[in-house]
């Protein structure tokens, strides 16, 4: 089993992707926080990157999303036919040396933004790290505006594969199903919950026309199963195997980002428990190394239920939770209506591999102290064991399903009750706190954080001297 695992891993590597680059740390994508401080070194840019899980566009009544891609050369982009629109998505593929260090990131997105005249706003960026330097790229899907009557909001994202099964083939339909999913999981969130209101732009690359014609086809099988829009795109042509997508989605009902209304004293409840992806990585650190499974059974963690565990957050990540979609739309104001806090969520956010990060990034747009009362994690054997021999920087990375919800506790009872209804399991893990010196307090999260530099973060800062 270990020689064919390390041959289809090589297999991988042959084709320009990284498929054990997300053991560790669960996911392949930049740091949050090496972003930010690697934008603050970005200077008199025309192009304005401000992360955010999402962008916000307004859907014109009767109009269709118009999107224009370019992809670009990292280090010298040709950029003399400039899009006239003022936003875009923007994806980023970075060598992992970069990705690591503020400064060389830095460097690089000022030296690649430079090159721009045009102005444009970016709120969804994502980068993804890589091993091989002919890998990365820059992508911009610019999305144009229209006039005419607001009708409900647009939003739109990129998503891309950062932990898959490389236990299948490189050109297997998983790895389509996981970038697919990952877009409509946030899409969901924000409460769009019908599938003919998505549309996709998928984001792909293979070194052979054969293998690009397998994954178009394996693209064609994952939306159509569920019924989703598709746009016809061609591949990046960079030669290097890459799975990702742009999506949209529309709703008539205003978002559940009233991040400025959340309140002391408000609940904060989980849609399913954290984790899951540890898991996978454990399943992949096994096969690696025989000795790692002896390691595990030693410690009272069977392959078996490794495998278990590692099927089950695969299969979640491979299938959209259209229900989360609708039922958080439930309790969202009208298109146009005002919000209150007694009746609808007053925020939400997504999980994913951030973990019990995202509640560090939820404090920050709450500006509020976070209280997490317990940190209820799924197949807990596991993660405690992988952190413990710091074989996983942070094992509350969660599947798909698993998000924060915000809104005083008679809300939070009723989504609770129709989650439940669908296969979901909250469960109230905290409270709001006050206003000012935004922190987490979670206590017993070193379990499950290996990183203590990384846990320091969800403390208060101190303020700036002077």
């Amino acid at each position: 089993m270990a020689d064919n695992f390390w041959e289809m891993i090589e297999e991988y590597r042959k084709l320009g992707f990284d498929p054990l680059k997300w053991v560790s740390s669960c996911t392949a994508e930049v740091d949050p926080q090496v972003l930010k401080e690697a934008l603050a070194e970005v200077k008199r840019s025309t192009v304005k990157i401000t992360p955010s899980w999402f962008d916000a566009y307004p859907h014109i009544e009767g109009k269709e999303p118009e999107l224009t891609r370019r992809v670009y050369e990292l280090a010298s982009p040709a950029v003399d036919k400039e899009v006239e629109v003022k936003r875009a998505l923007a994806l980023f593929r970075v060598h992992a040396t970069t990705g690591e260090s503020p400064k060389a990131l830095g460097e690089t997105l000022h030296n690649f933004l430079s090159a721009f005249s045009a102005k444009v706003a970016v709120s969804n960026a994502q980068i993804a790290l890589t091993e091989h330097q002919d890998a990365q790229f820059a992508l911009f899907d610019y999305i144009a505006l229209h006039r005419g009557n607001k009708d409900g909001h647009m939003p739109a994202l990129t998503s891309f594969a950062q932990v898959t099964d490389v236990t299948a083939g490189p050109d297997a339909e998983v790895h389509v199903k996981i970038a697919v999913a990952g877009a409509v999981e946030r899409l969901n969130l924000l409460g769009c919950g019908n599938p003919s209101q998505y549309k996709f732009f998928p984001i792909y690359d293979a070194p052979s026309e054969e293998m690009l014609d397998r994954i178009r086809k394996n693209l064609d099988a994952a939306t159509a199963r569920h019924n989703l829009p598709m746009e016809d795109y061609s591949s990046l042509k960079k030669g290097r195997l890459f799975y990702g997508t742009s999506a949209v989605a529309i709703t008539n009902k205003e978002m559940p980002t009233w991040y400025d209304q959340i309140e002391e004293g408000m609940g904060i409840m989980i849609t399913n428990k954290l984790g899951g992806l540890a898991s996978i990585s454990m399943h992949a650190m096994a096969l690696m190394e025989p000795k790692n499974a002896e390691k595990f059974e030693r410690a009272g963690v069977s392959m078996s239920s490794i495998t278990a565990a590692k099927d089950e957050a695969l299969k979640s990540l491979s299938e959209p939770h259209f229900a989360l979609g609708k039922i958080v739309a439930k309790y969202c104001p009208e298109f146009g209506s005002p919000f209150d806090k007694q009746s609808h969520i007053t925020a939400v956010y997504p999980v994913g591999a951030r973990g019990l990060f995202a509640l560090g990034d939820l404090a920050g747009l709450a500006n509020s102290q976070i209280t997490v009362n317990s940190i209820p994690v799924r197949d807990e054997e596991i993660a405690k064991l992988v952190t413990k021999e710091f074989a996983v920087e942070n094992s509350t990375a969660s599947q798909n399903g698993c998000h924060v919800i915000v809104g005083t506790n008679d809300v939070l009872n009723l989504v609770a009750q129709d989650l439940s209804q669908h296969h979901f399991a909250p469960e109230f893990i905290g409270t709001v706190g006050k206003k000012g010196a935004p922190s987490v307090d979670a206590k017993g999260a070193e379990q499950f954080v290996a990183s203590k530099a990384k846990l320091a973060r969800l403390a208060p800062q101190p303020a700036p001297a002077g």
